[in-house]
């Protein structure tokens, strides 16, 4: 049993990955926040005076004009995303642990995200379509390979 719990094997791996995400949604956030600093907004304002394309010189002037006029939006997605990094994390320990609560909650929180993937990848297609396709394929393996354990795990005798 001691050998076991030292593996490094799929769940665990899963576990690192949601730390990843952990880390990758508070840098996010961190931007995000960032966004809302008054220089900052000044400051990708004459940098987006160097973009010599003028339609994307209009989507960026568009995109920082949109985060001034609308930081309660800005500051709600970046709670919301505070509140998400804690699940994603309560999941990454708790399966490093190798709770078996965890392995329940990381399966359905994953199946739930998978059918919001879907209807993105048919209904708003975009140039990231194949980084979309592999997130997808990565959230339908690891709900198998969770669910597997959990099926393998409830079969053993205690």
């Amino acid at each position: 049993m001691a050998d076991r719990k030292r593996r490094f094997d799929g769940i665990r791996f899963v576990a690192l990955l949601k730390f990843g995400k952990a880390l990758l949604l508070l840098a996010t956030v961190y931007g995000a926040y960032q966004l809302l600093d008054p220089d900052t907004g000044a400051l990708l304002t004459q940098w987006s005076e160097t973009v010599t394309d003028r339609f994307m010189r209009g989507l960026l002037l568009k995109a920082i004009a949109w985060v001034g006029t609308h930081a309660s939006a800005v500051y709600a997605a970046t709670l919301i995303t505070f509140a998400y990094i804690a699940l994603v994390l309560v999941e990454g320990v708790g399966l490093w642990l190798r709770k078996r609560w965890a392995e329940w909650l990381t399966v359905i929180a994953t199946s739930l995200l998978i059918p919001f993937e879907v209807w993105k990848l048919v209904f708003h297609p975009n140039g990231r379509a194949l980084i979309l396709i592999a997130v997808l394929f990565l959230n339908v393996a690891i709900v198998v390979y969770l669910a597997q354990q959990l099926t393998i795990s409830k079969q053993m005798p205690s």
